[in-house]
C-alpha cells in the first residue's frame, strides 16, 4: 500500500503531488480507500497537528461524527454499557468486563433456538452487542478503519445497506451450521472486507490507471491475506463464530455489485458491470432461499444452557 509520510515532503514536490491528488479526485478516485495519504496540508501545519489529529489521519482520515460508522459505533458502545449495567459483570477471570449471558440474551444476541421460534429481530441486534471489553475494542477499531474508508467511497446509504444485510445474511448463514449463540459486529466487518474485494474487481482496469498494477495487486493480496488469516484463526478457536464471518464475507462481496457503479464503462475484469450484477443477484437470491429453507425446514436448533 502506497503512502507519503507527513512532514518529510519537499515543498516544491508537494505542489506536484497536490496537482496529482486533485486530478485523481476529479476522476472520482478516493486515495484513502487504498492507503494513500492526503498531501494538501502545508508541512508547517502538519508538524503542529495534535496526536489525536495524527491518529485520525493514520487510522480513519475521512472520519466525521455525521458518518454512519460513527453512529453505529456509538450504538455499540451504549449497548455494551447497558448490558454491563443490566445484570452486572460476569465473574470470570478469563474475560474482562463481560456482560452476563442473560443480559446479552435479553438484548438480542444471536440465539438460533429463539430465532427459529420467531425472534428474527435477533439477526439484526446481535451485531450491536459484544461479549467483553477486548471484543468490543477490537471490533470498533476494525470497524472504524475499514468502515470509514468504504463509506467515503460508496456513500452513507450504501454502507448502511451493506452493513445491515451482511450482518443478517452472515448471521443466518451461521445459524444454518451451528446452534451456538453469538454476538459482535465482526460479521458485518467481514461483509465490508468482502465488499472491498468486490470494489476492486468492479474497477479492476480503472485501478490500473490510477494506482498502477503493482499497487493494485499489493492492495488485493493484503486484504485477502487479512481475511484468510482471520478465518484460519477462527477455525482454531471455538469461541469465534467463523461461519458468521464467512457468511458476512460472501454477502458483502456480492452486495457491493448492486450498490455501486464502476468508474469506467466495461470494467470488472473485462466482464462488464451488468454481468457481475446478474451473478450477484442470482447468488444473493440463491443464498436467501437456501438459508431460509435450511434453517427453518431442515435444521432444528437446540436450546443452549449456559
Amino acid at each position: 500500500m502506497s503512502g507519503n509520510i507527513h512532514g518529510f515532503n519537499d515543498p516544491n514536490r508537494n505542489n506536484d503531488n497536490n496537482n496529482n491528488n486533485n486530478n485523481n479526485n476529479n476522476n472520482g478516485y478516493s486515495p484513502v480507500l487504498f492507503g494513500q495519504m492526503d498531501n494538501n496540508l502545508d508541512p508547517g501545519e502538519i508538524r503542529k497537528e495534535s496526536f489525536g489529529h495524527f491518529l485520525k489521519s493514520i487510522c480513519c482520515p475521512t472520519f466525521t461524527i455525521k458518518s454512519f460508522i460513527f453512529i453505529i459505533s456509538m450504538i455499540d458502545i451504549i449497548l455494551y454499557i447497558i448490558t454491563l449495567c443490566y445484570k452486572g459483570i460476569k465473574k470470570d477471570a478469563t474475560e474482562l468486563l463481560a456482560p452476563q449471558f442473560n443480559s446479552l440474551d435479553t438484548f438480542g444476541m444471536k440465539y438460533p433456538y429463539k430465532i427459529y421460534n420467531g425472534q428474527v429481530y435477533r439477526l439484526i441486534l446481535f451485531g450491536l452487542l459484544h461479549a467483553n471489553l477486548i471484543h468490543i475494542t477490537i471490533n470498533l477499531f476494525s470497524q472504524f478503519i475499514i468502515g470509514c474508508m468504504m463509506e467515503t467511497e460508496i456513500g452513507t446509504l450504501s454502507i448502511f445497506l451493506l452493513y445491515l444485510f451482511s450482518n443478517i445474511g452472515g448471521g443466518l448463514f451461521s445459524c444454518c451450521i451451528n446452534d451456538t449463540p453469538g454476538v459482535g459486529a465482526s460479521v458485518a466487518i467481514f461483509g465490508m472486507l468482502g465488499a472491498y474485494i468486490g470494489y476492486m474487481i468492479i474497477n479492476w482496469n480503472y485501478l490500473d490507471r490510477v494506482l498502477g498494477t503493482m499497487n493494485k495487486f499489493c492492495n488485493l493480496i493484503f486484504i485477502i491475506f487479512i481475511v484468510l488469516m482471520n478465518i484460519s484463526y477462527g477455525f482454531s478457536n471455538d469461541m469465534i463464530d467463523n461461519y458468521g464471518h464467512l457468511g458476512g464475507l460472501i454477502w458483502g462481496f456480492f452486495l457491493i455489485f448492486l450498490l455501486i457503479k464502476p468508474k469506467q464503462e466495461n470494467d470488472g475484469l473485462g466482464c462488464g458491470n451488468n454481468v457481475w450484477k446478474i451473478i450477484a443477484i442470482c447468488t444473493i437470491v440463491g443464498l436467501t432461499v437456501c438459508e431460509i429453507a435450511i434453517f427453518w425446514f431442515l435444521v432444528k436448533p437446540k436450546k443452549t444452557n449456559i
